[in-house]
């Protein structure tokens, strides 16, 4: 048995051959869709898979979300350090916009898509910066979301409005440290990881269809 031991050592750096080093420090994390989609995200209700499907379109992988009268969310953790990787990247499509959705009033409070990074994940004190493609809000509002209610916080930024490039892939790229920072008056930050990141297109403020796609989400260091 010794020997079996020995003789096994010894051939492991032959076995090791081609094989590539595990990159402890990656330009980019990865936050997309590559698994069935109950393998990687949880929902806010047990039937999500009727609002949220994963497709292959142009040899990248998909993320459909449909909302009829509906609030459901999807969510996945993940644990990023937003000091070393503080982009988000992600690219968007909305198909169906919620009729006057207006994420700054709860009568209103419907996307057509959002991400939301979670950055305190207590369910007593949630933190959270939510990026949104809005029906009526322009885009560069900044605005906090009605349903979170002190000490729990939720900033809203309006990345896309209205029906301009409704229908059309759009590529976006934010600083969430730099918004992280701006939000909560800091000056310097050593450490602050993103614990959760959820995806939701909703319409049940506003009794209509939301409709969009999500691909390539990841965090990256420039």
């Amino acid at each position: 048995m010794i020997l079996k031991h020995i003789i096994g050592l010894l051939l492991l750096p032959i076995f090791m051959i081609g094989v590539p080093p595990v990159d402890n420090n990656p330009e980019t994390i990865q936050v997309g869709f590559n698994a069935s989609l109950s393998e990687e995200w949880k929902g806010r209700y047990s039937n999500f898979e009727d609002f949220y499907s994963i497709h292959e379109e142009n040899g990248k992988s998909v993320l459909s979300a449909s909302s009829r009268d509906s609030d459901c969310f999807i969510a996945k953790r993940i644990e990023v350090d937003i000091v070393q990787y503080p982009y988000l990247n992600w690219s968007w499509r909305a198909n169906a916009l919620p009729k006057n959705g207006d994420e700054s009033k709860k009568a209103n409070c419907d996307v057509a898509a959002s991400i939301a990074v979670v950055l305190n994940k207590s369910k007593i004190l949630p933190k959270s910066i939510k990026y949104s493609w809005s029906s009526t809000l322009p885009s560069g509002t900044i605005t906090e979301s009605p349903f979170a209610f002190w000490p729990a916080r939720c900033d809203v930024v309006v990345m896309e409005s209205g029906e301009t490039n409704k229908g059309q892939w759009v590529q976006e790229k934010v600083n969430v440290l730099e918004h992280y920072k701006t939000f909560y008056e800091k000056k310097k930050v050593k450490s602050k990881k993103v614990s959760v990141i959820v995806i939701m297109t909703d319409s049940d403020s506003t009794n209509s269809l939301s409709e969009a796609d999500y691909s390539n989400i990841f965090f990256s260091k420039t």
